[in-house]
């Protein structure tokens, strides 16, 4: 085996690896199977892998001066390349990655390396920032929560920056740009005045504040945990709780990874302008608060398993300490009855018409005296 070959099957081990620690976790947890690629092991670097469950390709252009924004539906690469030559700025944005050809086409126009439109299209659960020749890649996770099930899901973005031109490639056609759609409607927007890092950094905040809901929606999953736990309704939920603190894990190292993203992007400002940098600091400011969350969620989760087991042996120990009550009491009386009932022919007490009956009265006071001793211990009744 060549060396090229030994690097491509350990980059391949690489990435199955990290899929298995992002992905598997939080798709257990919701119960919804991923949409998920992978490279095909034994083809050469910069093959495009297209899954067979891809969505449809839907491509959108903007062109967008201080004046107007022309939006185009499905162009040609005719279209587009008329509109790259013209004065101004414009974005492409490319969902669904089962159209080969025509992204093909698209990296070609834009004379992409073929290792970058890999990077682009196969999705590799993998946060990256890479400063090429006038050009900055960035790639990001994305969470969505659905609307009619509320169960999250986990997508992916790319991002191509050029000197005029923006390039986005999502993993399915989503409404996560939006928000960014009908600012750019606005005559007044920044969007329409601002240089494309701006437009860049605009749809990585919506990237990263798409987050908020799904981290609301485990906290809320793990509050109802906490209150079944604590109104002892609580069995059966350890498996629950551990999957869900598996799925916190998990978010909280995609999070960690979208951090030390943004601080890089702060660091180095080839990728973004001075300018830029101050909305970009909010971008940080949002990932970081998403990691308190997920560490406050998770250090609740964790300690309901603490509280579950807790809370389980103390009724373990109340059933121990009402059965240790009950034999306590009856082991006296057994032993009194045990003496009346051997067969000897000369005792006292069974000859007396008032034998029978005061066997029982002193059987009843050892019970009783028992029973008040041990509530003037605590052992029975309000310990309070």
């Amino acid at each position: 085996m060549s060396v090229e070959n030994q690097l491509h099957h350990i980059r391949d081990l690489g990435l199955r690896f990290v899929r298995a620690i992002v992905e598997t976790p939080f798709m257990e947890l919701f119960g919804r199977p991923a949409h998920r690629s992978a490279m095909e092991s034994g083809q050469a670097p910069g093959t495009l892998y297209i899954a067979p469950d891809a969505f449809d390709t839907r491509i959108r252009l903007w062109h967008i001066d201080d004046n107007e924004v022309t939006h185009i539906d499905e162009p040609d690469i005719e279209t587009i390349e008329q509109m790259r030559d013209r004065p101004g700025r414009f974005w492409i944005d490319i969902a669904g990655f089962a159209d080969d050809a025509r992204i093909r086409a698209i990296g070609e126009l834009f004379d992409l390396h073929p290792m970058v439109l890999a990077d682009l299209v196969n999705i590799d659960r993998m946060t990256k920032v890479n400063a090429l020749d006038q050009q900055a890649l960035i790639i990001i996770q994305a969470l969505h929560l659905s609307s009619e099930e509320q169960r999250p899901g986990l997508g992916q973005m790319g991002l191509l920056l050029g000197d005029n031109w923006l390039l986005s490639f999502r993993e399915r056609p989503d409404p996560l740009i939006d928000p960014v759609l009908t600012r750019l409607e606005r005559p007044t927007s920044r969007l329409r005045s601002e240089s494309v890092d701006y437009l860049a950094c605009a749809l990585l905040n919506l990237a990263v504040d798409a987050s908020f809901p799904v981290v609301e929606a485990l906290a809320d999953q793990v509050d109802e945990a906490e209150e079944s736990v604590m109104t002892g309704r609580g069995q059966g939920m350890l498996g629950n709780i551990h999957r869900q603190r598996r799925a916190l894990i998990t978010l909280g190292r995609i999070f960690w990874r979208q951090r030390d993203l943004m601080a890089r992007l702060l660091r180095d400002e080839e990728f973004f302008r001075r300018e830029t940098h101050i909305y970009l600091r909010d971008v940080y400011d949002c990932t970081v608060q998403l990691m308190d969350m997920v560490e406050t969620t998770r250090e609740l989760a964790a300690s309901l398993v603490e509280i579950h087991l807790s809370i389980s042996a103390n009724r373990t120990n109340e059933v121990m300490k009402t059965l240790t009550i009950m034999a306590s009491i009856f082991i006296p009386l057994t032993f009194i009855v045990g003496i009346y009932g051997m067969n000897f022919e000369y005792m006292p007490e069974l000859a007396q018409p008032w034998g029978y009956f005061a066997v029982l009265g002193f059987m009843a006071i050892v019970a009783g005296v028992l029973l008040l001793w041990f509530r003037r211990r605590g052992w029975l009744g309000n310990q309070s």
